[in-house]
């Protein structure tokens, strides 16, 4: 595997950091304590509206921002890789199309969201969404909701739910910045402008992100052509609070361009790229006050995506071109109700309607001859209303209780439920928590009209899932334990089947048990750690039996976090199994196994001043060999360093 030239001396400056991270004498600190467990008290993803973490019944884990800061963790990809239950893959370095995959199921089963607007692409395929480029300069916290939770949040949550929420201005008006360099020819850095007066709140993000990269095709094989990436980033949340309203805009745009090879063993490509433009906006308007038993806003956001593939012919690959243009865009307004019932009794409730557009166009030549394909815009509205009553009955008891219905243009009604409940026992630290639930997900554009492929009558993609799960604190809170058991089942699945088109056809079951364990050593050192058991299986066809491709069965991770008087260490170790995947160069493709790989990574940092800060880590210290899939290069171990002004 080649090396970055930068290297040596990114990895001797993160050394350096490390021999003098102990702060001057009488320097104060930002923080000489680390909390056992990363919680914030409210989330938002279980129901829409805010909900104490300790009472929500559903399995839902969240990554804060001290997290994302304290691990260096610069995309939001980064940050799900430490989430248990939660596996992703990217198709190459930085840029490569990314697939995330909760609790086995598949990447187009999560719906994405970003302040509460839905992400998903409507010109996909499959209508997911692509976390390749997505930074982390503007996230507050990113809530991870697994099992169906169509209940509440629609469409496309077959799997669950990633709920990415920005950062919001507080505190006297402020400007942070950070810069950062480091191997593969990378350089990063963002400027965020934050605080509140006179009843407005502003908090405005940019971010950028260049690197050299390698080479997306494996370079064991000979490619050595590097594939580089370039994104921007700009985030906009705009909050005014007028009398008894609160108003908030939410602006977000993510334009990157990456270099991409050809599938294959040898598949340098030194002029292939994709070029990717996505846009979110969102208003709402909301009824605010704590004293208000109900509370209603009413919200409106697009997103649209602009994806554009273009390749030249080129002297290594002469007889190969490429273009292609697809673009994807969806509005939704939607009415949430939060109605209080009592001291022990709360409604939610609300209803929603979008519409969804895609239109494509490709064109490619190659040494099998020209092809040419048109997907005319097309588009689907799809109207739901939902509602779920949370209660406690007892004092340490707390049950939810819910229903959908969805009306799409093409197929109809869709119905979906959800039940949950959990069990506090104070005296002991213990709470006992489960779930049943359904989902859905509606055909995409592409799969019900494209003019070759396209099936108008087929039906949505369902599931049908459980989870239990035990938290336990010991040692006055400076321990806690988590166990989590689960089980879904999804019926329908479409499938494309050469020549016949898109149809409903398989069935998939996902199974297993996240642990995890967070233990206050000393009031300076925290250790975590997280294994995860999974088995997802197809249930019928040819394949019926065998485990679903690019999901490990066996995870783990393992990390020790030490805060000393400004400095701070991070050392971790993600382990990921075997798994399956598909060999195209065969035909038919071929299944074959992958080894499994361990990741080592470190991080540290110094604060120079209250509000200077110098961090440096090494990836992949082991500098471990591996794929995430197969034929597609990664990264060997590399270094960067950098620094934050922040007042």
């Amino acid at each position: 595997m080649t090396r970055s030239r930068s290297l040596p001396l990114a990895a001797a400056a993160v050394a350096a950091l490390c021999a003098f991270a102990p702060p001057v004498a009488g320097q104060e600190a930002p923080s000489d304590s680390i909390p056992v467990f990363h919680v914030p008290p409210i989330v938002v993803t279980v129901s829409r509206v805010e909900t104490p973490f300790d009472e929500a019944a559903s399995s839902i884990a969240v990554v804060t921002r001290e997290e994302i800061e304290r691990g260096q963790l610069r995309t939001v990809l980064e940050a799900l890789r430490t989430v248990p239950g939660v596996a992703l893959v990217r198709t190459g370095g930085p840029g490569g199309a990314t697939s995330v995959f909760l609790r086995g199921a598949s990447s187009d089963h999560a719906l994405v969201l970003l302040d509460g607007i839905e992400l998903n692409d409507p010109s996909g395929p499959t209508g997911g969404y692509d976390l390749a480029t997505l930074g982390t300069a503007a996230v507050e916290r990113i809530e991870i909701l697994k099992g169906p939770q169509s209940t509440i949040h629609g469409s496309s949550a077959l799997g669950g739910v990633v709920n990415i929420v920005t950062r919001r201005g507080e505190g006297e008006p402020r400007v942070e910045v950070l810069a950062e360099g480091g191997s593969y020819g990378t350089a990063a850095g963002s400027v965020a402008f934050l605080g509140a007066a006179e009843g407005w709140s502003w908090a405005a993000t940019a971010e950028r992100r260049i690197t050299d990269g390698f080479s997306a095709a494996p370079e064991d094989l000979g490619n050595d052509e590097a594939d580089g990436s370039r994104t921007t980033g700009l985030d906009l949340r705009l909050d005014r609070r007028a009398g008894a309203f609160r108003i908030g805009l939410t602006g977000h745009l993510d334009d990157s361009s990456t270099d991409i090879d050809a599938s294959g063993p040898q598949g340098d490509d030194p002029n292939r790229r994709l070029e990717d433009r996505e846009i979110a906006l969102a208003l709402d308007v909301a009824l605010a006050g704590e004293n208000r038993a109900w509370r209603p806003t009413i919200s409106l956001s697009r997103v649209g995506h602009d994806r554009a593939s273009l390749d030249d012919p080129d002297p290594a690959r002469p007889l190969a071109s490429e273009r292609g243009a697809f673009e994807g865009s969806a509005w939704k307004l939607a009415w949430l109700n939060d109605i209080d019932l009592g001291a022990a009794a709360r409604l939610v409730a609300g209803a929603e309607t979008e519409r969804e557009r895609a239109a494509t166009r490709f064109e490619s030549d190659g040494e099998f001859g020209p092809f040419e394909s048109e997907f005319a815009q097309r588009s689907a509205r799809t109207t739901g209303a939902f509602a779920e009553l949370r209660a406690e009955p007892l004092e340490r008891l707390a049950v939810a209780v819910g229903a959908r219905v969805d009306d799409h243009d093409r197929f109809g009604a869709a119905t979906t439920v959800r039940l949950a409940s959990g069990l506090r026992f104070p005296a002991s630290g213990t709470r006992l928590r489960g779930t049943w639930g359904t989902g859905f997900k509606a055909p995409t554009l592409l799969q019900l009209y494209d003019p070759e492929f396209g099936a108008p009558g087929l039906d949505p993609e369902r599931s049908g899932g459980w989870d239990v799960g035990i938290d336990q604190t010991l040692a006055a809170d400076r321990v806690r334990l988590s166990a989590t058991g689960f089980s879904t089942r999804y019926e329908d699945l479409i499938v494309f089947a050469f020549p016949d088109g898109y149809r409903n056809e398989n069935e998939a079951t996902t199974r297993g048990v996240e642990t995890s364990v967070s233990a206050l050593i000393h009031p300076e050192l925290r250790i975590t750690g997280s294994y995860t058991h999974t088995r997802a299986e197809l249930e019928t066809g040819p394949d019926a039996g065998l485990p679903l491709i690019r999901r490990p069965r066996h995870q783990g991770s393992l990390d020790a976090a030490w805060v000393s008087r400004g400095a701070e260490v991070g050392v971790g170790m993600r382990w990921t199994g075997e798994r399956e995947d598909l060999d195209f160069e065969a035909f038919p493709a071929e299944r074959v196994t992958l080894d499994g790989y361990a990741l080592l990574r470190v991080a540290v940092a110094w604060g120079v001043t209250d509000e200077i800060r110098l961090f440096g880590r090494i990836e992949n210290l082991l500098d471990a060999e591996y794929q995430e899939v197969l034929h597609f290069g990664t990264a060997g171990r590399s270094a960067f360093v950098g620094v934050k002004y922040r007042p």
